[in-house]
């Protein structure tokens, strides 16, 4: 795929990832049950860091190569500062921290004695925005100090970037977000140390949202004693709960991962393709509208009401015109 087809796979992607996250949120404010009512909350600010994410995405049209010991991510588009783009990666890093709330919430709702929505108040979503900033800035600082380029890189980088046509010919040092994994065959700490603290970051929240997924199934099977209605609306909400886990999983971190760990590995012998990163985290923002609009029950019905009003009701105007017309005959 050449630069500039991935490039408009890129724009039409987020054209696509912006209507369907905008369609999520207006639904989310306008059909939510009462049983959804705090829950919601979680889903707005889920919806909101992936519209920031595909904004900056849009943005920094950023670029990642993982060939032999070397990844590189740098930007292509109006803002081109390595420093955005660690941003760019901590925002990428907050979907997990964000799933993981959203499951232990539902731990602590199931896990009540009457099962009824825990009050996420004001308070409570400063709390969490707090959390999720500080997670940003670890994610930030980390990137921007220990995956920056040097100048005993630049043999290297212009031997594995000589295809392609949109690399920066200068400024690499502001520009160019990278490392090389060994260098005269020996291990890179610095770079090394700070990819195994952001996987141990993501480490917590798996754990999180393994031991929460655990406690839910573990309620559900126990009560059989509730009603059908609602052990299939609990059952419904955590299945689209796991499949908003997997599209981060899927999308972003298995791919980042491996991106991160394979250039530590001694003669590594995959290049990827340099548009293959940047088009999965262009997929990423549309998942999870998708799966709240399919698999919650509030969505769905809601979004089926609003297109059969849109295409079966006749508009206000044409309800008049033709009421008008009968009393004139």
């Amino acid at each position: 795929m050449t630069t500039v087809a991935f490039r408009n796979a890129e724009h039409i992607l987020f054209v696509i990832a912006m209507c369907l996250n905008l369609l999520a949120l207006t639904l989310i404010f306008t059909k939510s049950s009462k049983e959804i009512s705090q829950y919601r909350k979680l889903l707005v600010i889920f919806l909101i860091s992936g519209i920031f994410f595909s904004v900056l995405h849009l943005i920094l049209s950023p670029t990642c190569i993982m060939r032999e010991n070397a990844f590189i991510t740098y930007g292509s588009g109006w803002i081109t500062d390595m420093r955005f783009i660690a941003v760019y990666y901590g925002v990428a890093s907050m979907s997990f921290l964000i799933l993981a709330m959203h499951f232990f919430y539902r731990a602590v709702v199931l896990g009540s004695e009457t099962y009824t929505n825990v009050q996420i108040g004001f308070r409570r979503i400063v709390e969490i925005i707090v959390i999720l900033v500080i997670e940003l800035i670890i994610w930030t600082v980390l990137c921007a100090i220990f995956l920056c380029y040097k100048t005993e890189y630049a043999p290297t980088i212009a031997r594995l970037t000589a295809d392609l046509d949109d690399f920066p010919i200068t400024n690499h040092d502001g520009r160019l977000l990278m490392f090389l994994g060994t260098i005269d065959g020996k291990l890179n700490l610095p770079p090394f140390l700070a990819i195994v603290s952001m996987i141990l970051l993501c480490g917590v929240s798996l754990t999180v949202i393994v031991w929460s997924s655990i406690r839910v199934m573990s309620v559900l099977n126990a009560a059989q004693h509730r009603s059908s209605t609602w052990r299939k609306y609990n059952i419904q909400l955590f299945v689209a709960l796991c499949l908003q886990f997997l599209g981060p999983l899927i999308l972003l971190y298995l791919p980042c991962i491996n991106f991160l760990l394979l250039p530590f590995v001694p003669g590594n012998p995959i290049n990827a393709p340099h548009w293959l990163l940047s088009l999965f985290y262009s997929i990423y923002p549309i998942v999870d509208p998708v799966v709240m609009i399919v698999f919650i029950r509030d969505y769905r019905r809601g979004l089926y009401n609003m297109l059969r009003r849109a295409v079966f009701l006749p508009s206000s105007d044409h309800s008049v015109t033709a009421i008008s017309t009968t009393a004139t005959s």
